[in-house]
């Protein structure tokens, strides 16, 4: 990944040519490959008599002609091709100045006045910026890798952290356990039900009305975890 000066004094991170290059390829090729490999292998482990052979790798060594190959690879081909689109369209192109932050992910767009930044940090492999009050102002995947994120984040004089300065201050979140008052919980119920079903907008909304209602929350895999607002 890579970032470029413009004439406008902003920084533009998105991949670099290679990792674009990997996104829209990449898993378009590794189908095929797959369609080719997997029945070479599925036969191999039907000839030495592998114990533990299912359904699906019986079906797949029976795939010995090149238009069932043919047929096979298209079909991955395309589940690849449709890999790459979401990939494209979840990930992040960040645009740094002085004045303020731009982040396009897909068709949304946000624009974060420098002011308004308090806290900038990589939450595994997703960019967050917060404000003084410690809300989410945003969080994405972005196409940049972290090194140049941060090189660019202290040259244009924002406040970089090495990691999310509040990890201590999140607790699991328990349905009912009375830690947190009734309309919060009601909030996180629903917000666990939209985790659930994917529906990553309306779960990015409810996180608003928890912010709005004065706590943060912070996803660690199925679990909710949740703090306090702190304000800088």
């Amino acid at each position: 990944m890579s970032g470029e000066t413009s004439p406008r004094e902003t920084t533009v991170l998105a991949f670099s040519p290679a990792g674009r290059a990997l996104v829209l390829a990449g898993p378009a090729l590794l189908g095929i490959l797959v369609a080719v490999l997997a029945p070479i292998l599925a036969r191999w482990l039907v000839d030495v008599g592998f114990p533990v052979l299912g359904v699906v790798w019986r079906v797949v060594a029976s795939v010995d002609s090149w238009w069932e190959i043919a047929v096979q690879a298209a079909i991955l081909a395309v589940l690849g091709a449709l890999v790459s689109v979401e990939i494209v369209r979840r990930s992040t192109r960040v645009t740094i100045g002085r004045a303020a932050v731009r982040l396009e992910t897909g068709d949304r767009v946000v624009a974060v006045s420098r002011p308004d930044v308090d806290f900038v940090f990589m939450d595994g492999s997703f960019l967050v910026l917060l404000d003084r009050e410690s809300r989410q102002l945003f969080h994405g995947e972005p196409q940049a890798d972290r090194a140049p994120l941060e090189r660019a984040f202290r040259e244009y004089g924002y406040p970089w952290r090495d990691g999310d300065p509040f990890t201590g201050l999140y607790r699991p979140w328990v349905p009912d356990s009375g830690q947190l008052p009734i309309e919060v919980d009601a909030v996180l119920s629903a917000r666990a039900v939209a985790l659930s079903k994917k529906a990553a907008s309306e779960a990015g909304e409810l996180r608003g009305t928890v912010e709005k209602l004065g706590y943060a929350i912070r996803d660690d895999g199925d679990r909710q975890l949740w703090r306090p607002l702190v304000r800088s």
